[in-house]
C-alpha cells in the first residue's frame, strides 16, 4: 500500500513539473543542465588525483638514466641510450637514441622491439604531426622512417611528441652528449608511489569550488524559475486537504 502512495506521489510530482506549459519545461531542462554541469566538475574533481599519479607512474616506468654514478659494463641485458630531444614550433620532441648490446637488452615501455638503424618509433601525436603538410624540416631532423607507433604505457599524455630511433655507433660517446649505458629501463628503488602534494590538493579543490560556485546559482535559479505557479499549486492541494 505504501508503494503504492509512493508511486502516486512521484507521478504526481513529476506531473507537476512537466505539464506547467512552457515554463515547467523550461525549469526541468535549467535545472537538468546545472545538475549536470555540477556532477560533471564534481567527477572531474575526483579524477584529477588519479590523472597525475598515472602520469607520474608512467613517467618513472621509462626512466632512462642511472641515479647512482656507478658506470655499467657491456653486458648481454645492456642497452645505450642516447637523449635526442629537440623542439619544433615551441612544442617539445622527446627523442631517444637506442642501440641494444644484447639479447636480454630492456625494451622501454611502450614497443616491442628495437628500432634498426634508420627506423623510429614515434607517438600516434607526432605520426599524425609528421603526416601533416608543412613538417619536412622536422622530418629531416628526425633519424630514419616510421616503422611502428609507441603504446600508452610509454606515453605521459595522448598528445605527448616523442620517438625511439635505432643507432650502431652510441657506444663510442658513453658519457658525452648525455650518451648513457643502463640495465633496465624505469626507478626500481622500493620507495612507493608518492602522496599528491597537499598544496596542489588544496589549490585543485579551491579552483573546483570556485567552478560549483556559480553552478549552484544556476541551478537554485533555475528551480526557483515559475516557482509563484508552484507555490499556488500548492496552495491549493493544501485547501483540499493534502499532507506534505
Amino acid at each position: 500500500m505504501n508503494a503504492r502512495r509512493w508511486a502516486g506521489d512521484l507521478a504526481m510530482g513529476a506531473r507537476f513539473a512537466f505539464t506547467g506549459g512552457r515554463e515547467g519545461w523550461i525549469r526541468a531542462l535549467l535545472t537538468g543542465v546545472g545538475v549536470g554541469l555540477g556532477v560533471a566538475l564534481l567527477l572531474l574533481t575526483a579524477a584529477v588525483p588519479s590523472i597525475l599519479d598515472t602520469r607520474h607512474q608512467r613517467e618513472a616506468a621509462r626512466q632512462d638514466y642511472l641515479l647512482s654514478p656507478a658506470k655499467i659494463p657491456a653486458a648481454d641485458d645492456t642497452v645505450v641510450v642516447a637523449h635526442s630531444d629537440t623542439v619544433w614550433h615551441s612544442q617539445d620532441v622527446r627523442g631517444r637514441m637506442l642501440q641494444p648490446e644484447g639479447a636480454k637488452a630492456p625494451l622501454p615501455p611502450g614497443i616491442d622491439r628495437f628500432p634498426a638503424t634508420g627506423e623510429m618509433y614515434v607517438s600516434p601525436a607526432l605520426a599524425d604531426l609528421l603526416k601533416s603538410p608543412g613538417t619536412a624540416l622536422l622530418r629531416e631532423r628526425l633519424p630514419g622512417k616510421v616503422v611502428g607507433t609507441i603504446g600508452d604505457s610509454g606515453l605521459i599524455g595522448s598528445r605527448e611528441l616523442a620517438y625511439y630511433a635505432g643507432s650502431e655507433h652510441l657506444a663510442p660517446l658513453i658519457g658525452k652528449a648525455s650518451v648513457e649505458r643502463i640495465n633496465h629501463f624505469g626507478d626500481t628503488s622500493d620507495q612507493g608511489s608518492e602522496p599528491l602534494d597537499p598544496v596542489l590538493l588544496l589549490l585543485v579543490l579551491m579552483v573546483f569550488v570556485v567552478l560549483l560556485t556559480p553552478v549552484a546559482i544556476f541551478v537554485a535559479t533555475a528551480v526557483r524559475f515559475g516557482g509563484e505557479q508552484r507555490d499556488r499549486r500548492l496552495a491549493a492541494l493544501r485547501l483540499v486537504g493534502c499532507d506534505g
